[in-house]
């Protein structure tokens, strides 16, 4: 049985993330590739500091012309909201590419 993904090592997680990669090449439908996507940037965000994560506005990987207003993270994830949508989401810190750090007055 594998370990979790946090309690893998940096050189695992890298063994582990090529295997996902491979998975993805092979993968025949839509949905397994999809899934394997998930579990990638699941892996990938355990090998990233998220201290790096400033609240602002980010874009999301994966996700053509969604923009993601981030607030905190919690562990490898990020929480906030798409904008456009005052409901609460999150995404693994992997998934995020840092625009621009917004000033507010909420």
């Amino acid at each position: 049985m594998k370990k979790l993904f946090s309690q893998m090592n940096a050189l695992e997680l890298e063994e582990e993330l090529h295997e996902i990669v491979d998975a993805m090449s092979r993968a025949e439908f839509p949905s397994q590739k999809e899934l394997l996507e998930r579990k990638y940037y699941t892996a990938k965000a355990y090998t990233l500091k998220p201290a790096d994560y400033c609240p602002g506005l980010y874009e999301i990987e994966g996700e053509p012309g969604d923009r993601f207003r981030l607030k905190y993270v919690n562990g490898i994830m990020g929480w906030g909201t798409l904008v456009g949508n005052d409901e609460e989401a999150s995404f693994p810190i992997s998934m995020l590419t840092f625009v621009e750090n917004e000033q507010r007055d909420d």
